[in-house]
């Protein structure tokens, strides 16, 4: 099975307080959203560099938290003109009908000190499916960070299709 592993690095700054949790903007300029992927054991990284972040969240109450990430799909950066013009193109991401990839959380729960797990949903190509992204917290006075990392089988949103339906060939790890 191949999959993309997606990891994220966000600073999120303190924007207002709401009855049940606080809410959290991201910062575009510390933030990332990274990914890894190999092609016969050959690492290729890439970034989207389009990307937000609304985020309700108060670490003593996390039930009462909600996550939503929206993802500027063109915004794919693999660091190769061609590699970029084809995972761009129908059998990858399909950018002439899909433009977003965006993640929903339906429940956030603390499951060790400072770390937590956000399951939701992941539209990505007009695909719905529930997943689970793992996350860690960290205050910083008015400020926080928070990183995390998802794993999504790329075959279950039809992302490389054609001579790439094989699940064999690319392992993907956003890191």
């Amino acid at each position: 099975m191949s999959r993309w592993i997606y990891s994220f690095g966000l600073v999120l700054l303190l924007f207002c307080g709401a009855a049940t949790a606080t809410e959290w903007r991201m910062d575009p300029m510390a933030s990332e959203l990274l990914f890894q992927v190999y092609y016969e054991g050959e690492p290729a990284p890439g970034s989207f560099s389009r990307f937000d972040t609304r985020f309700q969240f108060d670490p003593t109450h996390p039930a009462d938290g909600m996550l939503k990430v929206t993802v500027k799909l063109a915004s794919i950066d693999m660091g190769s003109a061609e590699i970029n013009d084809a995972i761009r193109g129908k059998e990858w991401l399909d950018l002439s009908k899909f433009t977003e990839a965006e993640f929903h959380s339906a429940e956030i729960m603390q499951v060790g000190s400072n770390r937590y797990v956000a399951k939701g949903t992941l539209r990505l190509k007009g695909v719905e499916h529930p997943v689970m992204v793992p996350f860690t917290w960290v205050p910083e006075g008015k400020a926080a960070r928070m990183r995390g990392e998802l794993t999504v089988d790329r075959t279950a949103f039809g992302v490389g299709t054609g001579e790439w339906a094989s699940a064999d060939p690319i392992l993907t790890r956003l890191r």
